[in-house]
């Protein structure tokens, strides 16, 4: 009986993926969320910036079917991670840490993730992240938290990842 009732876990996760897919492709021209920005040498870029809790990155993170270098942030405010714990990071090849409470997020992925990194801005985070990049991998830019400390609005943080990246690979 708990074969059978895996089974049918499984079988709904998948099932869940592939309607978050299926939502991605309809809504992909929504600003600052999942929105796809450039690639350069097969590396694809996205901006997730409207990704301001766990829960909206965690979807994001699942959505994507490529390797991924994940550029997420931290913050004061928060003090419990754990829901960083049941995020899926068998695609996740490497974290870029934002923010003031990087050692939070850092140990919340602790033996998941093999390579992680801290940044102080943003601009430093792109660079990490193509330096951790092959031919086929995705550098996602979703938050996990409002970073008010920075910038006013996602829209804000958004815009900026799109500049960073066009600036990145101009030099």
């Amino acid at each position: 009986m708990k074969t059978q009732t895996s089974n049918i876990e499984k079988a709904l996760d998948q099932k869940l993926i592939r309607a978050r897919k299926e939502n991605i492709r309809r809504l992909n021209d929504i600003e600052h969320r999942l929105e796809y920005v450039d690639t350069f040498e097969e590396v694809e870029y996205v901006n997730d910036a409207k990704a301001a809790d766990i829960n909206s990155s965690w979807y994001s993170v699942d959505c994507m079917e490529k390797p991924v270098i994940w550029i997420v942030s931290s913050c004061t405010y928060e003090e419990d991670f754990s829901l960083f714990k049941e995020i899926d990071t068998t695609k996740v090849k490497a974290l870029v840490v934002l923010g003031p409470n990087q050692k939070a997020v850092e140990e919340a992925f602790k033996g998941r993730v093999k390579t992680m990194a801290r940044a102080e801005h943003l601009e430093n985070a792109l660079r990490l992240a193509k330096s951790f990049s092959v031919n086929g991998d995705v550098v996602l830019y979703s938050p996990a938290f409002s970073d008010f400390d920075q910038y006013s609005h996602y829209k804000e943080r958004g815009q900026r990842f799109r500049k960073g990246v066009r600036e990145l690979h101009l030099k």
